[in-house]
């Protein structure tokens, strides 16, 4: 499939891949929250505008995929998926950031994951998708095991902080799984 805009539909929210006209101050600080660092091993900064853009130009739509997820209603950015794709192993990488705090907890990651999984899935006919979770994530566990997750290995990794290490839970979720529990969702 040839690079391009890409545009998926849910009820509630709208994701398309991203481009650096999209950049703006609202995002800049996502990473300066400390939970939200926290939760993505990361230390917490806000980025500059200028790192932001040269973030969003390394996504080439071929391999690297970075989708912007917006609210239908007010069509702001409330989110990202990042997804990197395997041709060779037939797989993705599925990353996700839901940014404004006021924006979690209203179904943009769960509706989100839908249109995504179902584009690589059917559209891009990938057999597999990869993720990874902290194990203090316990909400994020317990969530991926309902939705048909399945635990591979667990890492250990430098923690973002410099104390220790951080537990991190590789999951895989292969398309049959998918088909039998979501297929015919959003």
């Amino acid at each position: 499939m040839t690079a391009g805009p890409i545009t998926l539909d849910t009820p509630n929210y709208v994701l398309r891949t991203l481009s650096e006209r999209d950049v703006s101050e609202m995002w800049t600080h996502w990473l300066a929250d400390a939970e939200t660092a926290r939760l993505l091993n990361a230390k917490p900064r806000a980025f500059s505008l200028d790192e932001l853009r040269a973030y969003v130009a390394s996504f080439d739509s071929k391999t690297r995929f970075l989708f912007g997820i917006f609210d239908k209603q007010t069509s702001a950015l409330v989110g990202l998926r990042s997804i990197y794709v395997d041709t060779g192993r037939r797989e993705f990488l599925d990353n996700v950031l839901i940014g404004p705090l006021e924006a979690r907890g209203k179904q943009a990651r769960h509706e989100s994951s839908s249109a995504v999984w179902r584009y690589f899935f059917e559209t891009r006919d990938l057999v597999r998708a990869r993720g990874t979770i902290l194990a203090e994530n316990k909400h994020m566990l317990a969530v991926a095991t309902r939705r048909g997750w399945v635990h591979e290995r667990t890492s250990h990794v430098p923690s973002a902080t410099g104390a220790g290490l951080v537990e991190v839970h590789h999951v895989v979720l292969d398309r049959d799984t998918w088909r039998r529990l979501h297929g015919d969702a959003v």
